[in-house]
């Protein structure tokens, strides 16, 4: 998840699932086309169209899917490296053996693809472990189905032209920072690192808001920024070509103690939907067990991303994607342990985001919990 869940309106708009798609994407750098994938769908149309759309699309993907002991389950997720598994878990098989059939419809900001979960217009939704903290704290009942990725996505990057060792946050003092935007996940930890540093992020820097991936090299080349918070594929792009150096890896452990153990993102569910029926549990423990087993295939052999990664990012070349999948595999771990969720609580209690910590057990149901294994 790249931006924090905020409850706000979106617009999804759907394509069908049997046509090739063209549109500009806030994760790749430049307009993409990728090819035709069973069961996947671009999200921008208004809420009051969105149900009758899914149900279209699915009826538009019946006469080449095979119906499975469970039925069909539809997933909002935002492509990218912490949602690969999803792809995996779907091209890979991994779901039609656990007798699901699933449906992955696409947005462009985990935002977006919670809400889409929240309203009911899809069963399941991929998102940041720490919206569910959030979303608690806005009355909104959700539980983390499977983890995704241990830990977030992010790096900070700086310029070439800044002499500065990496991790000496002193040297950053007086500088101008890029994030993507004001009260994404980027600006969260980049004020985290920060304030472990002994550094006021109002006072002692300067962030600038630079927008999706597509600004990230071009604002460190033109000076605009002396580093950036960023994602792949920017940061091997920005590295390739050496426009900047890798300052913080928080996909890492050699990062400042509150941005340790740090969870990424999960499949989640509403309760509402999770207890609605006995099938609706069934599924959801398939889901879990599916995304489980691909998750440790792809942390033992990472190249099993790579074909998911050149859909997604179709014009970063084969060689950064094997560094990117080499690197991302690393931090795929379907569990969710106790400890983590405490610790997010002091962070996002302490970084305002919530007002008052969530038990354990109001985000992680053991019924699930018992598929990681």
């Amino acid at each position: 998840m790249l931006e924090t869940f905020t409850g706000r309106e979106i617009r999804p708009r759907l394509i069908s699932a049997n046509s090739v798609r063209h549109e500009r994407t806030s994760h790749a750098n430049d307009l993409i086309s990728s090819r035709d994938r069973k069961g996947r769908k671009k999200m921008g149309l208004h809420w009051n169209k969105v149900a009758f759309l899914l149900g279209a699309a699915v009826t538009l993907g019946t006469s080449s899917v095979v119906a499975n002991d469970l039925g069909t389950v539809t997933m909002s997720v935002v492509p990218s490296t912490s949602s690969a598994v999803l792809y995996v878990a779907q091209d890979g098989g991994y779901f039609d053996k656990h007798g699901l059939d699933v449906e992955i419809v696409e947005f462009t900001s985990g935002a977006e693809a919670e809400r889409a979960m929240v309203a009911g217009a899809v069963n399941m939704g991929g998102g940041g472990v720490g919206s569910t903290l959030i979303m608690a704290n806005q009355g909104i009942e959700a539980t983390n189905i499977v983890l995704f990725q241990d830990k977030p996505i992010f790096t900070l990057v700086v310029s070439s032209a800044l002499d500065v060792e990496p991790g000496d946050f002193s040297g950053l003092k007086g500088k101008n920072i890029g994030i993507s935007s004001p009260g994404s996940l980027t600006d969260l930890f980049l004020r985290i690192a920060l304030r472990d540093a002994g550094l006021n992020p109002d006072t002692d820097v300067t962030i600038v808001a630079t927008g999706g991936l597509n600004g990230h090299l071009p604002a460190l080349q033109a000076g605009r920024v002396d580093a950036q918070m960023t994602w792949e594929p920017a940061t091997v792009t920005i590295t390739h070509e050496g426009a900047g150096n890798v300052f913080m890896d928080l996909r890492t452990d050699d990062v400042p103690e509150t941005l340790q153990n740090l969870l990424g993102s999960s499949l989640q569910a509403t309760d509402e939907w999770l207890n609605a029926s006995e099938e609706n549990l069934e599924k959801a423990k398939a889901a879990a067990r599916a995304i489980a087993e691909a998750a440790r295939d792809i942390k033992a052999d990472p190249s099993l991303m790579v074909s998911t990664l050149q859909q997604i990012f179709p014009s970063v070349p084969d060689d950064l994607l094997a560094e990117i999948a080499q690197v991302e595999a690393a931090a795929y771990n379907p569990v969710i342990t106790a400890q983590a969720i405490a610790h997010m609580n002091d962070v996002y209690v302490e970084a305002g985001l919530i007002a008052a910590p969530v038990a354990f057990d109001d985000l992680v149901d053991p019924r699930l919990a018992a598929e990681w294994e």
